[in-house]
């Protein structure tokens, strides 16, 4: 990650220009040292502890061009900003393109060099900012998931401890075909509700229809399917047709395996 700019190098093969640029920046409030020779610049920097390289183009040994692309190359995240007087030869799209931060036309005014460094300076803070936020979303996508794992295995917990055991008591009691039949209704539809917390053929297989998920869990629960029909308000047909589909899905249509069981044996 990229720190907010401090140390800065100036290479420039004219003194005068080192000099100013080194006193200005210094002033400035930034730590500044200067070379005239772009092979010594590449020694320095190879030691690190630059955050920005402030470079001429036409200078003798390697260009400031080569200098740059051997900058890209370190470890250390360097920023560079070019400078040249020759700016028909080389042009400011040119520059950015081969990786340089900005470009700066000789002669240049001072003020224009700072305003440059505070540039490069807020994309560094942003990108930082930036960096950090997608650390903090991290951890609480992460935080969010558990809670979510929390929260579903809680309300499987409560349905199998607090709710079904009522139910399967209801079932066995004396109740006239309609009364049986609602509690039979309220049973499914409470598997219905609750199904994204236990964990049901629909989530745990995400090819299954939600109708093909609820005859799976009649199926389990003991229905015949002509009650199956009977509580989904349709044809038998329907049903036969729902479980041929299931089965091919479960891969049990070749195998001479009870769907009951297999839903059972598999915790669906």
């Amino acid at each position: 990650m990229k720190q907010e700019i401090e140390k800065i190098l100036v290479v420039d093969d004219e003194q005068v220009v080192c000099n100013m640029l080194t006193k200005f920046l210094r002033s400035s409030g930034y730590c500044c040292d200067a070379v005239t020779c772009p092979v010594e610049a590449l020694e320095i920097l190879t030691v690190g502890g630059f955050d920005l390289v402030i470079s001429d183009i036409r200078m003798s040994g390697i260009d400031g061009m080569q200098l740059l692309s051997r900058i890209l190359e370190l470890p250390a995240q360097i920023d560079t900003i070019m400078m040249s007087a020759l700016i028909e030869t080389y042009t400011y799209s040119d520059i950015i393109r081969a990786g340089a931060a900005d470009f700066i036309a000789k002669p240049f005014q001072l003020a224009e060099i700072k305003a440059k460094i505070e540039r490069i300076n807020r994309e560094r803070k942003m990108q930082k900012e930036l960096q950090e936020l997608n650390v903090t979303m991290a951890v609480l996508l992460r935080r969010a998931e558990k809670q979510k794992d929390d929260l579903s295995r809680d309300i499987a917990l409560n349905m199998k401890k607090s709710v079904l055991p009522y139910l399967d008591i209801l079932k066995k009691s004396r109740f006239d075909e309609q009364a049986r039949m609602s509690v039979q209704i309220l049973e499914n539809n409470l598997l219905d509700i609750c199904s994204p917390f236990l964990g049901n053929l629909s989530r745990k297989n995400a090819d299954l229809s939600s109708m093909e998920a609820r005859i799976a869990h009649l199926v389990k629960s003991g229905k015949s399917n002509k009650e199956i029909a009977s509580l989904l308000g349709v044809s038998l047909n329907t049903v036969m047709t729902h479980r041929f589909r299931l089965r091919a899905k479960l891969g049990l249509n070749q195998k001479k395996i009870n769907l009951r069981s297999y839903l059972n044996s598999n915790e669906f």
